[in-house]
């Protein structure tokens, strides 16, 4: 019998077309690998001969068959409810059972969430004030505080219903439906789920005459949070007249997001922008309110959105990456997710088994770097310590999706599955194996940027490059950045992405100056700006500009790429960088070239990942700047002045968006000492 499983084991490479599988009786003492028709026919053929264990088998087949399932090309989908009823009197998983009921339980003790209706209410009753309010002009400062908090009173309930009424589906305690039924009633006043305003997030701004600035972020929350509910609640529940009056909402969902296509309201319709979250959030309010009302009552406002859907997944990456970066891909992907399971569960399959979820996972866990780092790029908020919030998101690609990166990462990443109905489903799956792992390095070119690590343990080294491609949103003036972290600790990083109400955010930290890249001249930005306000002052790089990389060598010992970051600024022939490294040492040549009618101060800058002062020194065109057993040595083909100073950071282990000054690390910043018209300048660094 087992010389005839390991002959029909499969490539480990093809993980979604395999399942790990642990055996404790006869024959099946070992963890193996099978196709799924070879899993099932072996095990029936076993336990025909000995019926003695075929009750144990019709058990375990009965509460674990969907998740055994998981890793085939068209696995069958079930939803909360059935995943709840499946697991529900396994006594393996009492104790995360019980977990998920102390969670609704602490939830439950809770008040609910009553909807702002003035700006004085706004921060009440559990509601958010969004930080930029505070800078608008009293015309639209109400307007905007309004809508952001209809965001995040939906987008908090989204998570805090569905585990509630989770938790009364397990142990039929009457405190949980009460909680869910209050604040369903409370929920039924809020037509819109999204309310105007939240365009006029910056002074200036101005609703159009007809007072409506579409569908948004609150619509799919808020319908998320309805129809997962429903769907988790038992039959019966709640009353016929609660039920039709949360019904009647959803019809007024459909009608607005259905009407803001077809007059193109919104922006990102006008523009044609599938990439954004912004169109998939309502996206998603269309689908499922469609479905919980019935798709058949609703055909053409179903396929609208279920195109709406589609293009969306189709815009972004075939290796599965997003234009939006680590942040708005969290985000915005556990939306898609979520609606796509939705809908398979309702037998339309067009969303789950589209590539882009299927390779998500994989440029997901690519980010996850040594020592609690992650690859911030883009408006990711803060760095340390991220990958650790993603698990809900894992959770989520584990259940709907199989994925073996998801669940690897899970298991040795992250601390495992999130505590929700997603985590629950996920920690019934089978374990992986350690060839599960995704690969140590990669280059992808959407989103573009190469990323590489030692290895998976945390006190690895990482390395991560960026380039620019045309489709980038929410990205920075980041191209060319190289971020370097030497076992376990960060040597070179990036500012950070902090709140969007940060006085400094469009001048210190979006720019290339909270980056390490190319700067020409010496132009600054004194004061703050203007939310989402570009700020580029004569030698900065230009926002959204087109950098190729080019992959010389990645391999498991390290790399050496070269980015061309020529097109990101004006009056500049060519910046070529080319970076070289592997565990211990990296070496970073720059070639600049500029306008042979108009040379210039060529100024570079290193943030460093420390907070102390560093030593600096030598002179001319040689200078060596050492701290905390690391040397960098800086070559010049001119003589150069290099200085430190303390810059704003939302990267380092400790630092928040606040803005005070223990929320900064150090920065180097060399420039020639006069106006050049090429410059070529060697940095090494080496750590111990």
């Amino acid at each position: 019998m087992r010389k005839e499983i390991a002959s029909r084991m499969t490539d480990y490479s093809k993980a979604d077309e395999t399942a790990y599988f642990y055996h404790d009786v006869g024959a099946f003492e070992e963890s193996v690998i099978l196709d799924a028709n070879t899993r099932f026919s072996l095990l029936l053929s076993f336990l025909a001969k000995r019926k003695k264990v075929f009750s144990l088998f019709i058990f375990f087949f009965m509460v674990s068959f969907p998740f055994l399932m998981c890793a085939q090309d068209n696995p069958p989908v079930y939803s909360w409810a059935q995943l709840l009823d499946q697991g529900r009197n396994d006594p393996a998983k009492d104790t995360d059972r019980s977990a998920l009921i102390d969670k609704a339980r602490e939830l439950a003790k809770e008040p609910i969430i009553r909807r702002a209706k003035t700006l004085a209410d706004v921060g009440q009753n559990r509601t958010w004030l969004d930080g930029r309010a505070n800078a608008l002009e009293d015309e639209i400062r109400e307007l905007f505080a309004l809508a952001m908090s209809d965001f995040g009173a939906c987008s908090t309930l989204m998570n805090e219903l569905p585990l509630l009424a989770a938790a009364y589906r397990l142990t039929g305690d009457a405190s949980f439906l009460n909680r869910t039924v209050v604040q369903l009633e409370e929920m039924t006043s809020w037509s819109p789920l999204q309310r105007p305003g939240w365009t006029l997030y910056a002074p200036g701004h101005r609703l159009p005459a007809d007072g409506k600035d579409g569908n948004w972020l609150a619509t799919g929350c808020g319908v998320r949070c309805i129809a997962d509910t429903l769907e988790t609640l038992p039959e019966g529940a709640l009353n016929a007249d609660l039920k039709e009056r949360l019904f009647a909402l959803l019809e007024k969902e459909i009608a607005g997001v259905v009407d803001d296509w077809q007059t193109k309201r919104p922006w990102f319709v006008r523009s044609n922008d599938p990439i954004t979250n912004q169109w998939v959030l309502p996206t998603e309010g269309l689908v499922r309110a469609c479905l919980v009302l019935g798709v058949e009552k609703h055909r053409d406002a179903y396929e609208l959105g279920v195109k709406n859907l589609l293009a969306a997944l189709d815009a972004h990456g075939p290796k599965g990456e997003f234009e939006e970066g680590f942040g708005y891909a969290s985000f915005t992907v556990t939306s898609l997710l979520n609606v796509a399971h939705a809908m398979a569960v309702a037998g339309d399959r067009r969303a789950i088994d589209h590539p882009f979820l299927k390779n998500f996972s994989m440029w997901l866990v690519h980010h996850f770097q040594p020592g609690k780092m992650v690859i911030n790029c883009f408006d990711a908020g803060g760095a340390y310590d991220a990958a650790e919030r993603t698990r809900p998101l894992l959770s989520l690609l584990a259940v709907c999706t199989g994925s073996p990166a998801a669940r690897w990462a899970l298991a040795n990443q992250v601390g495992g599955p999130s505590d929700d109905l997603p985590g629950l489903a996920a920690k019934a799956l089978p374990p992986v194996g350690p060839d599960a792992a995704p690969p140590l390095f990669a280059y992808y070119d959407r989103a573009t940027r190469v990323n590489w690590r030692s290895s998976w343990d945390p006190d690895a080294s990482g390395v991560w490059v960026r380039g620019g491609h045309t489709l980038d949103q929410h990205d920075h003036q980041d191209r060319g950045h190289v971020n370097f972290i030497a076992h376990g600790r960060p040597i070179l990083i990036e500012a950070g992405t902090p709140a969007y109400h940060h006085p400094r955010m469009m001048t210190e930290y979006t720019p290339g100056v909270g980056h390490n890249v190319l700067q020409l001249g010496t132009a600054t930005a004194e004061g703050s700006a203007k939310a989402g306000e570009l700020i580029q002052p004569p030698g900065w790089q230009k926002a959204h500009g087109i950098a190729p990389i080019r992959v010389d060598k990645l391999d498991e010992t390290g790399g050496t790429v070269m980015v061309d970051g020529t097109a990101c600024y004006d009056n500049l022939t060519h910046w070529l960088r080319t970076v070289q490294w592997d565990a211990a040492s990296m070496k970073i040549t720059d070639e600049a070239v500029l306008d042979e009618k108009n040379p210039d101060i060529v100024l570079f800058r290193w943030h460093l990942g420390i907070e102390d002062p560093v030593t600096i020194s030598g002179e001319g065109k040689t200078f060596t700047v050492t701290f905390l057993n690391t040397e960098i040595h800086l070559e010049a083909d001119g003589p150069l002045t290099v200085t430190q100073h303390p810059a704003p950071d939302n990267t380092l282990a400790g630092h928040t968006s606040d803005d005070t000054p223990k929320n900064n690390h150090t920065c180097l910043v060399l420039q020639t000492t006069q106006p050049v018209p090429t410059f070529h300048l060697t940095t090494e660094i080496t750590a111990r």
